[in-house]
């Protein structure tokens, strides 16, 4: 492991201090088995811990009847380029709702991937959901299968407007995978000097 990079365990050990507690030990030994398998070259360029969290956090997905079941109830992870284009919105929405320990539920999803024009001569996709009650609407950028991560400070503004005590912080591994906590500043940066990974909660400065 070139430039001091942490073990899979050791860094799974500090991501347990922080309270993620989902990982299982069958599950380090299948990342073990991953993670050692790429070449040292390339894996340098990797960092173990993002790796990890991406691994935790991305649930799973059934194929067969469409439905995306939770990994984790502290981590959401999904990868920028989506599959399911015509409902990348809902899928996100699911994912922050698990992480949400409670706080707040969102109900009465709606996506339109009609791709409707904008006034400045864009392509949209809209989504509307009910936070706590709550009508909200989001129109995204629509742009081929990429999505729209201005839809993180859109639902940190949600957040705000009803009257919750954290945010949706989020990092990339450094690839294509976004990777969200619902937590606290203070948790953040606790996360933040524990690891080495900084967290943002505003994607204009991440």
């Amino acid at each position: 492991m070139g430039n001091g990079q942490k073990s899979v365990r050791e860094a799974a050990a500090v991501l347990r201090e922080l309270g993620i507690a989902d990982i299982s030990e069958r599950m380090i030994i299948e990342f073990e088995r991953s993670w050692n398998s790429v070449p040292w070259e390339i894996r340098d360029s990797l960092d173990v811990t993002t790796m990890l969290l991406a691994a935790v956090g991305v649930g799973r997905f059934n194929f067969d009847t469409f439905e995306w079941t939770p990994t984790s109830d502290m981590v959401y992870s999904f990868d920028v380029e989506v599959f399911d284009i015509d409902r990348m919105y809902t899928l996100f929405l699911w994912g922050i709702q698990s992480i949400s320990k409670g706080e707040f539920e969102i109900t009465q999803i709606q996506e339109d991937a009609g791709e409707a024009e904008d006034p400045s001569g864009g392509r949209t996709q809209t989504v509307r959901f009910l936070c706590d009650g709550k009508p909200c609407v989001y129109h995204a950028r629509r742009n081929h299968d990429w999505f729209d991560m201005e839809i993180l400070n859109y639902m940190n503004e949600v957040l705000a407007d009803t009257g919750k005590p954290q945010r949706l912080y989020f990092m990339s591994d450094g690839y294509q995978e976004c990777i969200i906590f619902y937590c606290t500043e203070f948790w953040a940066k606790r996360f933040e000097k524990k690891t080495g990974c900084r967290l943002h909660c505003d994607t204009k400065a991440a």
